[in-house]
């Protein structure tokens, strides 16, 4: 993450050598945008993945809201339900030859 994003930076800030003006904008903004988020990504995100952990294990969230089937639980097979399928109905072929 850090390597490509520096790659990146050093990629978009070369447009900012540019003789033309839309060019050299872009440049200077993909830059700028660039090294923000990579560092909005190294400083920013673990320390509000830390805070919002906090607040994220509460009581609700330490049930939860899906039933899953647990692998380790053995099934009885008696109370093991088989649905069968039933058979799709075919539609006449209008393009047989007859």
């Amino acid at each position: 993450m850090i390597y490509s994003a520096i790659v990146l930076f050093f990629g978009f800030y070369i447009f900012t050598l540019s003789s033309f003006g839309g060019t050299e904008a872009l440049g200077y903004l993909v830059s700028f945008t660039l090294v923000v988020a990579l560092l909005s990504n190294i400083f920013v995100l673990p320390s509000l993945l830390l805070t919002l952990d906090k607040f994220a294990l509460t009581k609700s969230f330490k049930e939860p809201h899906l039933e899953v089937f647990d692998e380790e639980e053995d099934i009885e097979l008696d109370k093991l339900v088989v649905e069968e399928l039933k058979p799709r109905e075919q539609k006449p072929d209008k393009y047989k030859k007859l």
